[in-house]
């Protein structure tokens, strides 16, 4: 057969569509697919100990190696100083004053419309591997992911007590009695509040091999940087301290190995190219600055200033640095417009976008503070009350509030007298321009600064109204909270 006498018969299979890429066709080219979403969570990881963030004492390869590969936001804000409630906020595009979940005996109602499930309505396959307790199934952030991997592997909590980061020995190891080994059992399922790096790493590994589908959109939490133990009776408050700040910066160091690991895997898949990454923490961890060890109950820059990275796919915009304030609830805007999903409307801003031109600011809380439960005359009668704290943040000031709460067992369910909240509350005000460690608090209600910023705060709700599901929690996932350093 002639060219001429075979030249209608490819126009007619690029009419029909028939084969696309037919030699010969000249048809526009297609929308390039939905692209699959990764988004990696490592807990307790400060910004300012990565190396795309200047931090010179130890060397983070992969993440530079992302960093340079896609966009660094090099002023993400937490919502919140502690994982449960920051990631509900990732999950959902809301503040805790919306989605509720404030506190260890809130879980996310199933009304809300969380992320996974809005990509998996949209056709998305969806898998979440997760190292820490905190973001158990328990909590409701299960929601639209078909698979969810929240089993634990290992106790920050050996049996007598001291720190220990590997997994306990099996009960045949250690006892010969039966109810000996029962009862080891029981009481290391309690224990079992997270899973190292590596295992982490692994889980996800598989599977991504073992699901080949697409589009997927896969969660990786990573236990990270996190403290490990609690203080026996042998360590001093100070000894513990010091030996769990020692080891932040060589858990950093491992955390890196194991999402460059993950990495690797994920670029070596054929689908890599159509893939974009988010990379972030859900809060930063202070390190005996302002005298605080941990995170959860301070609202300084060191537990809330996050590293966020957005890998797109193509690698579009690699190397892009973008100054100005972002919030972690912004991933979830940004992960529906990469997905081309319609989702709720939500305070939630797409970070790709250009920034807002109204000013812009962060909104954070903690309920977990240090401050003690106390009684106080409050509208004629005593009151249980301890002190919570909310801040705002704008590029440059931060506007602290400690406002006092009734306390868990106050046993009365009419909030405090909004006049005794109004007296009480105590403000700090930051110029993070001159004070960028938050050292000389100056506080003036006629200052325009402070003004404008103590009103953007009040237009927050009071943390006595929340609509998440509150149940208490049984003793063993209280026993697990405390293995992670919380006091639920």
């Amino acid at each position: 057969m002639s060219a001429r006498r075979r030249a209608p018969l490819a126009i007619l299979f690029c009419a029909v569509a028939a084969l696309p890429s037919f030699a010969g066709c000249t048809r526009q080219p297609e929308a390039s697919p939905r692209p699959n979403l990764v988004l990696i969570t490592v807990d307790t990881l400060r910004a300012d100990r990565l190396t795309p963030y200047g931090y010179d004492e130890i060397d983070t390869p992969a993440i530079a190696a992302l960093a340079a590969q896609g966009i660094v936001f090099e002023q993400a804000i937490a919502d919140t100083s502690w994982t449960l409630p920051s990631l509900t906020s990732v999950m959902t595009g809301t503040y805790p004053t919306e989605h509720g979940v404030r506190t260890w005996n809130h879980r996310l109602e199933e009304s809300n419309r969380p992320l996974a499930e809005l990509l998996r309505d949209a056709g998305y396959h969806t898998a979440a591997i997760l190292g820490s307790y905190a973001v158990d199934r328990y909590f409701g952030l299960s929601q639209g992911f078909a698979t969810y991997d929240d089993k634990m592997t290992r106790s920050v909590v050996a049996e007598d007590g001291a720190l220990a980061e590997e997994p306990v020995p099996t009960p045949a190891q250690v006892f010969d009695d039966r109810w000996q080994r029962a009862a080891w059992q029981i009481q290391r399922e309690r224990g079992d509040a997270y899973r190292s790096d590596r295992e982490v790493a692994d889980a996800a590994i598989e599977w991504l091999q073992a699901n080949p589908r697409t589009p997927f959109f896969l969660w990786v939490h990573f236990f990270g940087p996190h403290e490990r133990g609690k203080r026996n009776k042998r360590v001093t408050p100070s000894e513990y301290r010091q030996t769990q700040i020692a080891r932040y910066d060589p858990y950093v160091v491992e955390m890196d190995q194991q999402v460059g690991r993950f990495l690797d895997a994920l670029r070596s898949s054929p689908t890599y190219s159509d893939t974009a990454v988010i990379f972030h923490s859900d809060h930063g961890q202070s390190l005996d600055e302002h005298g605080v060890f941990g995170h959860g109950s301070d609202l300084f820059e060191t537990t809330l200033h996050v590293p966020l990275i957005v890998r797109l796919p193509g690698g579009r915009r690699a190397g892009e640095r973008v100054p100005g304030l972002v919030r972690n609830l912004d991933i979830f805007a940004t992960a529906l417009d990469l997905a081309k999903v319609d989702g709720p409307s939500t305070v939630s801003r797409n970070l790709l976008d250009p920034p807002p031109a109204e000013a812009n600011h962060a909104y954070s809380e903690t309920l977990l503070t240090l401050t003690k439960e106390r009684t106080v005359e409050a509208a004629g009668k005593e009151r249980v009350v301890k002190n919570v704290l909310r801040s705002i943040r704008t590029d440059d000031h931060k506007l602290i509030a400690i406002v006092p709460s009734p306390a868990p067992g106050d046993g009365d369910a009419e909030p405090l007298p909004p006049g005794y909240v109004a007296d009480s509350t105590r403000y700090r005000l930051y110029d993070l321009r001159e004070d960028p460690d938050e050292r000389r608090p100056n506080w003036a209600a006629s200052d325009p600064v402070a003004e404008s910023m103590k009103a953007a705060l009040e237009r927050y709700s009071p943390l006595e109204q929340s609509d998440a599901a509150a149940e208490p929690l049984d003793e063993a996932a209280r026993e697990r909270l405390r293995n992670l350093g919380y006091e639920p």
